[in-house]
């Protein structure tokens, strides 16, 4: 065991006393704290931007998403990054920069490295139709990146394109940013999904000092006040409210993890994968899953489309409204899988399977919801012209 995780194994029991010190929000249902038929940028946007990048998350700010969703692992040197796969290689040019090393996992290169890496040559490739030359060079994220992007700034950096950042003494990165001159005055939370938490002991108490440090921890400091608008002069507000981060995992360990860290004071989801089987259309199958969401405090599960069964059918959705849970789907790309899992009527008369949608497609859920009723404004521009806004161009 390498040394600092030995120092970061001796500090849980201290973050963790230090949690249950801390003030918390206790009025109201933490459910409430996120908003219905929520738009939610899955990865920023796998479709119009390289996935999990300064210009994903920037589209989807000014797009309008109500949330940026987000995939956080750590770094030999326990730096929190934003990445989703266990390996560089999908996304990024690791081949050709570490040579040998492009099936190793991410948690064995230190940040100076990943910070040499491109994760957006890769996009361009592979999506010839959405590709744009400002792509090339982006950057892997760390995990304060995108909560600077959602507070309407973007990443500081010299005439070269490489951003800037101190170092200190005890080797913890202090990253500058700067007001983002193409903010539209959107203000997302955060979603964040913990990646393999049982290959990263601590990365829960990790996350949530973190939080308290770039002061977006709604349990910690100033509390959001319970009547903060999701929307505020027809602007996104949700990251201004106590419903500006949602924690989830696939990992039933990781969730309850969470339910320690985050004491069910903040809103949290459990994740759930339709097998490639008739398992999941099993009535004790779905019971299993909406007990143990319960039991690990969380106030939603987020299942997915389906391949072999629908993962959001009107049996699941029907036991998991009837717990007095809610349910999000992952991953929206098309209007027909919106129509589905909203179902017909409009407004009042709405009953929809899916309280909230992970989409690839903000664009086209905002505009869906809008057209549905249940949002007040749709989008005010196209996805390209936001990107040629925010100065991603050929």
């Amino acid at each position: 065991m390498k040394r600092k995780t030995i120092i970061l194994m001796a500090l849980l029991p201290l973050l963790a006393a230090g949690c249950a010190q801390s003030n918390r929000a206790t009025d109201g249902s933490v459910q409430d704290y996120m908003p219905d038929n929520a738009v939610i940028a899955h990865r920023g946007t796998v479709y119009w931007a390289p996935e999990l990048t300064e210009a994903a998350f920037r589209w989807a700010r000014n797009m309008g998403a109500d949330y940026v969703e987000l995939d956080v692992q750590r770094s030999k040197d326990s730096v929190l990054i934003i990445m989703h796969d266990k390996t560089f290689k999908r996304t990024t040019n690791v081949a050709d920069i570490f040579p040998g090393r492009e099936s190793d996992p991410v948690s064995t290169f230190t940040f100076e490295e990943i910070m040499q890496l491109d994760a957006g040559s890769a996009f361009n490739r592979k999506n010839p139709e959405q590709a744009l030359e400002s792509f090339a060079g982006e950057d892997v994220l760390a995990f304060e990146d995108v909560f600077r992007i959602a507070e309407g700034k973007r990443i500081k950096r010299d005439a070269g394109g490489n951003r800037l950042f101190t170092r200190d003494g005890s080797g913890v990165y202090h990253f500058e940013y700067e007001a983002d001159p193409a903010d539209k005055g959107h203000r997302p939370g955060v979603y964040i999904e913990m990646k393999s938490p049982d290959d990263y002991p601590g990365i829960e108490e990790q996350v949530y000092d973190l939080l308290t440090a770039i002061d977006w921890n709604p349990l910690e400091g100033a509390i959001p006040a319970a009547d903060e608008p999701f929307v505020r002069e027809g602007r996104v507000n949700v990251g201004n409210t106590r419903g500006k981060i949602l924690v989830q995992s696939f990992s039933r360990n990781g969730m309850m993890n969470l339910k320690r860290v985050f004491r069910e004071a903040v809103p949290a989801s459990f994740l759930v994968s339709n097998p490639k089987t008739d398992e999941f259309a099993k009535e004790e199958v779905m019971d299993e899953i909406v007990k143990y969401a319960t039991e690990c405090g969380a106030q939603f599960i987020g299942t997915n489309l389906g391949e072999v069964n629908d993962g959001l059918s009107p049996a699941f959705a029907g036991k998991i409204h009837a717990a007095g849970l809610k349910a999000n789907i992952y991953s929206i790309n098309t209007i027909e899988q919106m129509e589905k899992y909203f179902g017909p009527g409009k407004g009042a008369k709405a009953a929809p399977l899916a309280d909230g949608m992970i989409t690839n497609r903000s664009d086209l859920t905002i505009d869906f919801y809008a057209g549905r009723q249940v949002r007040k404004y749709g989008t005010e521009q196209t996805p390209q012209e936001v990107l040629a806004d925010l100065g991603y161009k050929q």
